[in-house]
């Protein structure tokens, strides 16, 4: 690992706190192998803390072993930077973040603390999957994107183009990077956060050889694409790094473009924050003042035994200190903080406070889980969690995890109750049916760093893994019947009726026909067709509710999820005596009428389905489409950029495994390929059958789907 020199300029920093017009909270974004982590480096070196030539080697900012093994970014880093420019000194706190797809999670949740995001493109390969699902979070989010175009010197030494044919396509990325902000972009915002390189809030360049310029920089000295090409024929590219070190080019665009914490806070507050603008946390929040209530939010958590947790993210009011007493919104505890750092990759630097607008770092007394939103005790009552990030991806793949040894069985829960903390996109559960304890992760690289964490931070406990499984979900294709259950008892019946969610073409039920009671994670809703649900008690009512949503968590097909089913309360009647209309009498019933109807609904098995981009030389997409295809993929597209192809398609996830070493054999490593979850679709009637069979048999269930009459033969 990397070691870094004691920050020297922490006490100019700790000044510039306060000074919000100084402060600008960075990210950087961009599709896998554009060149992040490599400009993050070249940005530590115009803050003084890293040489030249270990720009682009030393990976400052991808500390984890893991990172420096594969050269990605796996975590979401964080550094407090200090820009000197025309006799002004602006802090920066810089956030590099993961461009593979597996990772998106952590992205997502990075946004929350900047404001303003670096959007880096590759000259060659253009505007990619990955870069525009990042620029819409980062749009949805309200951060500001600024382009970057990186890699300009592979149009001149790969591609070979002139000085036009080089400002040609860089035109053209620019246009395809602001039909992402037409597209996506809010209206008050779309306009004005344009790219354009008249304004300065373009920037193009190389960052593995430390140049870079917006068109105010080139014009100011005199310069024109003409004569990068010519540095480059002549062998001295090194004097475009003298030139124009990328570092002003990108710190001098954020200083102009990029918005301060205050001026950003204020417009940002009403979509980080599902709050009233107008309470008091509203107010100082938008705000963004040193000395109101602290409010802060948390992005990462790094659990640690002697302390409790590690905790960061962007404080968005207040002044936090060491010795302060905040309260857990999620965790409803309250936690001490015993130190407070700014983040310097993988060091931190004591400081006596860091005020609002800032990104911080916390010794917290409390195992907090990050998404954790922390406040003032004395604000705690009515406080609203920052915690409503959407993810744009969800877990598809799931194994089941175990020690060799059982007696190890307490080390393994403690570690992955760790892992889940600190990682918002892994999910940990039991399945009660089996015991087995079971991960799930966003895909198989996902899945393979997890692991190697798992026996890292359990001291090397040996874990027997289960083969990958996919995640299934249940869904309806037609109204089923009229269908009514009685409890186990008999003394209350339930009616209901199932439908497809989208079937009425209105969003989550909400039309003339009724009230909704419920709507769940995966867009099921329950919905009072009756008019009678106001003569409920609250306990029957919730019980009721408690019902469907038990239905739904583990529908009949094979126990997996149901998806996008709306299910109509049409009537019920419950028994006079009080004890014989209890809570589980109640769901049970509620259940079995749901599972009846869901059942002569025409139900299907739903399989997730992952969109895929692939970036290989030409003269080998054929080999790799015919991969994909043998996947029961399907091609969408193929898009030529110079001598690369982009192939698009969609392959179901369960075809997927062991599709990563298959097309690095096929290629010899060649061809570059990601993968999200793209959509749900119905397992192929001719596999379904098997397909439930098996996860039955997995699951312990009888291998029979259960006929519609079970549910139902007590009414």
């Amino acid at each position: 690992m990397l070691v870094m020199p004691r920050f020297k300029q922490i006490a100019e920093i700790q000044q510039l706190m306060s000074k919000k017009e100084y402060i600008r909270n960075l990210g950087i974004i961009a599709h896998i192998d554009h060149g992040k982590t490599t400009l993050a480096d070249s940005l530590l070196v115009g803050a003084g803390l890293l040489s030249r030539q270990m720009a682009g080697s030393a990976r400052v900012l991808d500390y984890l072993e893991e990172e420096q093994k594969r050269k990605i970014t796996i975590k979401t880093a964080n550094i407090t930077l200090l820009y000197k420019t025309g006799g002004e000194a602006y802090i920066v706190n810089l956030v590099d973040t993961p461009g593979h797809v597996d990772f998106t999670g952590k992205v997502t949740r990075a946004l929350r603390a900047i404001d303003g995001v670096v959007v880096l493109v590759d000259a060659v390969e253009e505007i990619m999957a990955q870069t525009e699902i990042l620029t819409r979070q980062a749009l949805a989010e309200r951060v500001r994107p600024l382009l970057f175009i990186n890699k300009v010197d592979r149009l001149i030494t790969e591609l070979q183009l002139n000085a036009e044919q080089i400002e040609k396509k860089l035109n053209n990325i620019i246009s395809r990077f602001n039909d992402l902000v037409e597209l996506y972009g809010e209206a008050p915002f779309k306009n004005e956060w344009k790219a354009d390189a008249a304004k300065g809030s373009v920037a193009f360049g190389s960052a593995l050889h430390g140049w870079g310029f917006t068109l105010d920089m080139a014009k100011g000295k005199g310069v024109k694409f003409a004569d990068v090409l010519n540095a480059y024929k002549t062998a001295a590219p090194e004097q475009l790094s003298k030139l124009f070190p990328v570092y002003d080019a990108v710190f001098g665009m954020a200083v102009r473009n990029a918005p301060n914490p205050k001026a950003a806070q204020a417009y940002r507050v009403n979509r980080v924050w599902s709050g009233s603008s107008s309470s008091n946390v509203g107010k100082a929040i938008a705000e963004c003042s040193d000395d109101q209530l602290t409010v802060m939010c948390v992005t990462n958590v790094q659990a640690d035994s002697a302390q409790g947790s590690i905790v960061s993210g962007r404080v968005f009011s207040g002044t936090v200190k060491a010795g302060d007493k905040l309260y857990c919104v999620n965790a409803l505890r309250e936690t001490v903080v015993n130190k407070v750092y700014v983040h310097m990759g993988s060091l931190r630097e004591d400081v006596t406070q860091v005020s609002a607008g800032n990104i911080a770092v916390l010794a917290v007394s409390e195992v907090l889980r990050a998404g954790e939103t922390l406040v003032d005790v004395d604000h705690k009552a009515g406080m609203v969690p920052f915690e409503s990030i959407n993810y744009l991806a969800e877990a598809a793949v799931t194994v089941a995890v175990e020690p060799k040894n059982p007696q190890d069985i307490f080390a393994l829960l403690k570690a992955l109750h760790r892992l889940v903390t600190e990682d918002p996109n892994l999910m940990f559960s039991v399945d009660k049916e089996t015991g087995e304890y079971l991960l799930s992760v966003m895909g198989e690289l996902h899945l393979e760093v997890a692991l190697n964490q798992l026996r890292s931070i359990s001291g090397g406990l040996e874990v027997k893994v289960s083969a990958p499984r996919v995640v299934y979900r249940e869904t309806v294709t037609k109204t089923g019947v009229v269908a009514t259950a009685t409890s186990p008892n008999r003394q209350n019946r339930f009616t209901v009726q199932v439908e497809p969610e989208e079937e009425r073409g209105s969003a989550l039920g909400l039309d003339e026909s009724g009230s909704v009671l419920s709507v769940d994670e995966h867009r099921n809703v329950l919905v009072d067709v009756s008019g009678k649900s106001e003569q409920l008690s609250q306990q029957v009512l919730e019980s009721i509710i408690g019902g469907f949503e038990f239905a739904c968590k583990a529908g009949p097909l094979c126990a997996e999820p149901v998806r996008h089913v709306r299910v109509n309360l049409l009537d019920w009647q419950l028994s006079a005596d009080e004890q014989a209309r209890g809570s589980l009498e109640v769901m049970h019933g509620v259940g079995k009428a749901v599972f009846g109807s869901f059942l002569t609904a025409k139900p299907v098995l739903l399989e997730p389905v992952y969109k895929v981009v692939v970036t290989v030389s030409s003269e080998l997409s054929g080999e790799c489409s015919r991969i994909v295809e043998t996947k029961r993929g399907k091609i969408s597209s193929f898009e030529q950029k110079g001598f690369l192809t982009v192939i698009t398609g969609f392959i179901p996830v369960s075809e997927t495994f062991g599709l990563s070493k298959e097309m690095r054999s096929a290629t010899s490593g060649r061809a570059l390929w990601q993968s999200i979850l793209d959509h749900w679709e119905p397992v192929p009637a001719k596999l379904a059958p098997k397909v439930i069979s098996e996860v039955r048999k997995r699951k312990g269930l009888a291998l029979e789907v259960p006929a519609a009459g079970r549910f139902l033969e007590e009414t």
